[in-house]
C-alpha cells in the first residue's frame, strides 16, 4: 500500500538531512480558464486538422475551447443543454456525447466543422424497447474498437447498449446489462464491460459480444465497497479502479482469470483518508486520476503490483476528503498535454479550466522486507520512506515483512525505515529508472527483554493454567501462552507498558521493563469492551454486513445518521463489534440478504444459580420498500438447548442499554454457555446495521427474595482508587451485613455492622475492577450498587 506525504521545505533529519519538495511535479501549468457562475463537471478532448479542443462539461451545457495555443485557451462556444451539475463526455469519429442527471438523454454534437461555432446537435433519447425512455444518464463510455456507446445510471440504473456503426449521430439502442444492479460508470473495449457498480462495491466483467444475453464473467469487491471508475491497462491483463469515499483508493488488479480477479496494490495521494479519487484515465500506462481537493495525479502503472507517482499538480487551496476541487482530468491531446476542470461546490463559485503540460517519467522501484533484529521474524506495519526530491512516497510492510515502493527520480538516495518501538536505520540505496532494486534489512528493537510470565486470578491467586494471554500496546501485540502452571515465556518482548487480558478476566496493565519474572494478576469476569480480541467469533448466511471489531465508522442514509460513528462512551478504549463499518452510504455494507451471528468465547456457569447478561447496543433498520421488518436478537446456549432473551424491532441510532437478563429464566446454566447477537436482513430487504458494546455477565446473583426499597444506600467515590464510603440507613433492620463480591459472584468482603445507620470505610485493598455491594439482614436485602474500583 502506498501513500504520498507532502513536506513543506524543512530539513529532515535521521543521521543526515534531507530536504522534501512542494506538492507540484511534473507537471506545468500552461493557462486556465474561469467560468463564471457554472460549475464544471467532466472534460473531454478533440483534435482534427492540427487543432486541439477541450470539451468541458459545464452546468449550462457543453462548452468548446480551442486549446492548441496551451497558453491562451479560446472558447468558441457553449452548446446549451441541460443546466445541471452533472456532465459526462465522450467522443467517436467526429461526435461528441453528452450526458447529464438533468435529464433529455444523449446529446449529440457533430464537430465537423469546428473551429467554426456552427454545430448541429440534438438529443437521442432512445430507440426500440427504449423508444424516447432515455432521460437522466450518469455516465457513458464508447466502444471505439466494436463501435457501441454505453449509457450507465440515471433513470434507466444499469448499462444500456446503443450502435453507433450505422450512423453515429443516430444511434439503435440494441441491448443491456442489469444483472447486477445500479451501474455507476464502466469502460468497454472489444465487447468486453468492465462495470462498475457503486452501490454494491463490486467491478463486474461481462461479455456483451451477445447485447440481449450478456455472459457475467467475474466480480471483484473494491477496497471501500464504493466502486467509481475503471480503465484497462495496455496488456488488458491488468485494471485500475477508484473508490469515491474515504478510505479512496486507485487499485490494481490482475484479472487474467476474471473468475479469480487479484488485488496487486492500492496507491493514494493522502493516506486514503485525506482526498477521494474520482476518475482516471490510463495512456501509455500511466494512471492520471483526479483526486478532487487534492488536484490530481500521474501514477506509473507499468508495474500494476508497485503503484508509483510520478507527477502531480493541485488544482484546489482547500483540503480533506471533501467533493470539491479536481472533477476530471483528459490526457488523450496529440500534444500530451492535459486538460482538467474544477467544480467547485460550494457557494456557487467559479468553474475553472485547466491546460497543462506534463513529463512523463517511469518509475525507480525499490522492494525488499523488514526484520525484527532480535527475533528474526517479519516486522509488520515498519514505514519504509525514500528520500529525495520528488514527494517523500511512504510504504508499510505488510505481514510478512515485505514492502513494495519507488521514486519518480533515479539516482543514489537514502531510504529512512522506522516503526515505534525500533531504532531508526537509514541506509544509502541506488535507484534505476525501470528497474527494481532489492533492500533487505533489520530494525533492532530500542528496548527488548526476555520475560518469564506467571498469570493468575487476582482474586485467589490461582494460576491461569493452559491460558491464552493477549498483551498489546501501540507497538506491538504478543500472544502468551500458559502452561499448566500459569507459566508462559516471550523473549525480545519491547518495553513499555502493555494492556494484557483473556476471556473471562478484566485487562490490567503490565509494565515490561527489564528481563526475568513479570507477574500477571487478572480479576475473573466474564466482560468485554472489545480493546482487546479475546477471540469471539462470526458467522453469517447473508451477503454483506459482517461483524467487525474496530472503531465504528458513521453511516447515514438520505442525510439521516445510521451507524452513530462512535463506541458506548464510558469504557477504555474507541472499539466495539459492528455490522459492516465500510462507512458512507448505510446500504453499501449493511446486513444484506440473511443474519450474520456473533459469538462469545465459552463461559463457564454451571456452579452458579443465576448470571445476569447485559451489554450496550444500537440497531439501524430502514429504507427499502414497506415497513421495516429486520430485528436484532440475543440468544443464549447451554449446549443443549438455546433461548432467545432479547429481541429488538425498533431501530435508533443511538447507544442503548439492554437492561438486566436473567439467564436462570430462560434455561439451565452449565459449563458450556455461549451468547450470539443476531442481525438479520428478513424478506423483502431493508437497510440493516448494528452494533455491541461492553458486554457482561455477572454470575451468582439472585437472591430468594426482593430488594427492599426501604434500605437507603450511598456509595462515594465511586470510581475510587483508594477507599469507598458506605452511607446506609435501614431502619427494618438493627444490624445488617455488608457484603462485597466480584462479578463472579465470589465474596471478597462481608462485615457486620451496629446499629440501622451509619457510615463505613471499605475496599482499600480491593484490586481494580467491578464489584457489588448490598446489605442484607433479617431475611431482607438491600438494592445492589456497583462499586468501580481503579
Amino acid at each position: 500500500m502506498k501513500y504520498v506525504f507532502y513536506l513543506p521545505v524543512l530539513a529532515f533529519v535521521c543521521a543526515g538531512a534531507v530536504t522534501a519538495v512542494g506538492q507540484d511535479f511534473n507537471i506545468q501549468l500552461r493557462s486556465t480558464l474561469d467560468y463564471p457562475a457554472q460549475t464544471l463537471a467532466n472534460i473531454c478532448g478533440y483534435a482534427q486538422n492540427g487543432h486541439e479542443y477541450a470539451l468541458v462539461g459545464a452546468s449550462r451545457g457543453l462548452s468548446i475551447v480551442e486549446v492548441t495555443n496551451p497558453d491562451n485557451p479560446v472558447e468558441i462556444v457553449q452548446i446549451p443543454g441541460p443546466d445541471n451539475l452533472w456532465k459526462e463526455i465522450k467522443v467517436y469519429s467526429h461526435y461528441a456525447y453528452v450526458v447529464s442527471e438533468g435529464g433529455g438523454g444523449v446529446q449529440i454534437i457533430d464537430l465537423a466543422p469546428l473551429p467554426g461555432a456552427n454545430l448541429n446537435h440534438h438529443f437521442y433519447t432512445g430507440t426500440g424497447e427504449i423508444n424516447e425512455q432515455l432521460g437522466k444518464i450518469h455516465a457513458l463510455h464508447i466502444d471505439e474498437t466494436a463501435g457501441f456507446l454505453y449509457t450507465y445510471g440515471g433513470n434507466f440504473s444499469s448499462a444500456r447498449v446503443h450502435d453507433l456503426n450505422i450512423d453515429p449521430y443516430n444511434p439503435v439502442y440494441v441491448g443491456k446489462f442489469d444483472q447486477l444492479g445500479y451501474i455507476h460508470d464502466g469502460y468497454v473495449d472489444n465487447d468486453t464491460l468492465y462495470a462498475c457498480h457503486i452501490n454494491s462495491g463490486l467491478l463486474s466483467i461481462v461479455d456483451m459480444r451477445d447485447k440481449l444475453n450478456p455472459a457475467l464473467l467475474g466480480t471483484v469487491e473494491t477496497p471501500s465497497r464504493f466502486t467509481h471508475n475503471s480503465w484497462l491497462l495496455a496488456d488488458r491483463k491488468h485494471i485500475l479502479t477508484t473508490d469515491e469515499r474515504i478510505p479512496s483508493f486507485l487499485t490494481a488488479y490482475d484479472i487474467t482469470d476474471p473468475t479469480d480477479i487479484k488485488e496487486l496494490d492500492r496507491f493514494s495521494t493522502n493516506d486514503g483518508n485525506g482526498s477521494i479519487g474520482h476518475n482516471t484515465h490510463v495512456l501509455n500506462d500511466w494512471a492520471i486520476t483526479s483526486w478532487y481537493t487534492d488536484g490530481f495525479s500521474i501514477v506509473d502503472a507499468s508495474h500494476p503490483e508497485n503503484l508509483v507517482q510520478v507527477g502531480f499538480f493541485d488544482t484546489w487551496p482547500g483540503t480533506g476528503p471533501d467533493f470539491d476541487g479536481c472533477w476530471g482530468v483528459y490526457p488523450f491531446l496529440p500534444s500530451g498535454n492535459i486538460l482538467a476542470t474544477n467544480i467547485p461546490n460550494t457557494n456557487g463559485g467559479t468553474g475553472r479550466l485547466f491546460v497543462l503540460t506534463p513529463t512523463y517519467a517511469r518509475a525507480s522501484y525499490l522492494e525488499g522486507q523488514i526484520t525484527d533484529g532480535c527475533t528474526g521474524q517479519p516486522l509488520r506495519d515498519a514505514e519504509v520512506r525514500i528520500n529525495g526530491n520528488a514527494p517523500i512516497q511512504l510504504a508499510v510492510t505488510d505481514n510478512t515483512g515485505r514492502f513494495k515502493t519507488g521514486s519518480s527520480e533515479s539516482g543514489i538516495f537514502t531510504a529512512t525505515i522506522s516503526k515505534l518501538g525500533f531504532v531508526t536505520q537509514t541506509i544509502d540505496i541506488t535507484l534505476t529508472t525501470g528497474e527494481t532494486s532489492i533492500l533487505l534489512t533489520t530494525l533492532e528493537p530500542s528496548s527488548a527483554y526476555n520475560v518469564q510470565a506467571h498469570v493468575a486470578s487476582k482474586t485467589d491467586l490461582v494460576p491461569l493454567a493452559n491460558t491464552t494471554i493477549i498483551l498489546t500496546n501501540v507497538n506491538q501485540t504478543y500472544q502468551l501462552q500458559t502452561d499448566g502452571n500459569g507459566n508462559g515465556a516471550i523473549d525480545c518482548m519491547l518495553g513499555g507498558v502493555y494492556r494484557a487480558g483473556a476471556w473471562g478476566f478484566l485487562p490490567a496493565d503490565v509494565s515490561v521493563s527489564a528481563d526475568g519474572d513479570l507477574d500477571i494478576s487478572l480479576t475473573p469476569a466474564y466482560y468485554d469492551d472489545f480493546e482487546l480480541d479475546l477471540g469471539w467469533s462470526n458467522a453469517s448466511n447473508a451477503n454483506a454486513g459482517f461483524w467487525t471489531l474496530g472503531e465504528p465508522v458513521g453511516t447515514t442514509l438520505f442525510d439521516v445518521i445510521c451507524n452513530p460513528d462512535e463506541d458506548w462512551a464510558t469504557d477504555n478504549n474507541n472499539q466495539c463489534y459492528v455490522t459492516g463499518n465500510a462507512g458512507g452510504g448505510a446500504g453499501n455494507d449493511d446486513v444484506d440478504g440473511g443474519a450474520v451471528t456473533l459469538t462469545t468465547p465459552l463461559m463457564q456457569l454451571g456452579k452458579y444459580s443465576d448470571a445476569v447478561l447485559s451489554f450496550y447496543y444500537w440497531f439501524y433498520n430502514g429504507g427499502g420498500n414497506g415497513s421495516p421488518n429486520d430485528q436484532f436478537e440475543v440468544k443464549v446456549g447451554n449446549g443443549q438447548q438455546i433461548a432467545t432473551v432479547f429481541a429488538e424491532l425498533n431501530t435508533l441510532s443511538e447507544w442503548r442499554y439492554s437492561g438486566e437478563i436473567h439467564l436462570k429464566d430462560h434455561l439451565p446454566l452449565t459449563d458450556n454457555m455461549r451468547v450470539q447477537f443476531i442481525a438479520s436482513d428478513v424478506t423483502p430487504g431493508h437497510v440493516v446495521e448494528a452494533a455491541v458494546d461492553v458486554f457482561q455477565v455477572t454470575p451468582g446473583l439472585v437472591a430468594a427474595f426482593e430488594p427492599d426499597p426501604a434500605a437507603e444506600m450511598t456509595l462515594s467515590p465511586n470510581p475510587s482508587a483508594a477507599a469507598f464510603q458506605l452511607r446506609y440507613a435501614w431502619p427494618a433492620v438493627q444490624d445488617p451485613v455488608l457484603e462485597v463480591r466480584n462479578l463472579l459472584g465470589q465474596m471478597v468482603i462481608r462485615q457486620e455492622l451496629h446499629g440501622s445507620t451509619g457510615i463505613l470505610r471499605f475496599g482499600e485493598r480491593l484490586p481494580a475492577g467491578m464489584y457489588l455491594v448490598w446489605l442484607s439482614g433479617e431475611g431482607r436485602r438491600s438494592v445492589v450498587l456497583k462499586a468501580m474500583k481503579q
